[in-house]
């Protein structure tokens, strides 16, 4: 009975961590192209994860002006492939890109989604990457917009806001 009533009290104590969130590290966590505006907690790592198939061309980039560096660190880019058997390009795949929240404060983060090498050849780097800047007054620094949905076949920026509590 009294190992019954201490299971019982240990999970409704998870529980109520659960819903109120706290008790969580959150490491490691992960966000999507939806997710437009991250709060994380100084200390966390997270990941923004986005589709891509680097064999057909299709990549994403760390895009100018990088996250201010005293609130986010960044800590590189890697990707997966899933499926596609022995033929080049059949699978489908994901591009990760790796932070470490370091303080309190906001940090805008900018990535260019390039489908088919859009935003440069085949045989260049996409360095300098392009800036996601707009002058005031004047025309985008940048021929690409900034996106509102989901990838498509254009280029784009996703512009991610972090808030780091």
């Amino acid at each position: 009975m009294r190992t019954a009533l201490t299971s019982l009290a240990a999970a409704t104590a998870a529980g109520v961590l659960l819903l109120t969130g706290c008790g969580s590290s959150g490491a490691g966590d992960e966000y999507g192209t939806g997710d437009r505006a991250i709060t994380v907690d100084a200390g966390d790592e997270f990941t923004l994860k986005v589709p891509a198939n680097p064999a057909l061309g299709q990549n994403w980039y760390l895009a100018e002006p990088q996250p201010a560096a005293d609130i986010l660190k960044y800590r590189g880019k890697r990707e997966e492939e899933e499926g596609g058997g022995d033929l080049t390009g059949a699978g489908d795949g994901t591009q990760y890109f790796d932070f470490t929240a370091l303080k309190p404060g906001r940090a805008t983060v900018r990535l260019l989604h390039c489908p088919m090498a859009s935003c440069h050849s085949g045989t260049e780097s996409a360095k300098p990457y392009p800036s996601a800047s707009v002058t005031p007054g004047g025309p985008s620094e940048s021929p690409f917009p900034t996106a509102t949905s989901t990838p498509d076949d254009r280029p784009a920026f996703f512009v991610y806001t972090v808030t780091v509590r």
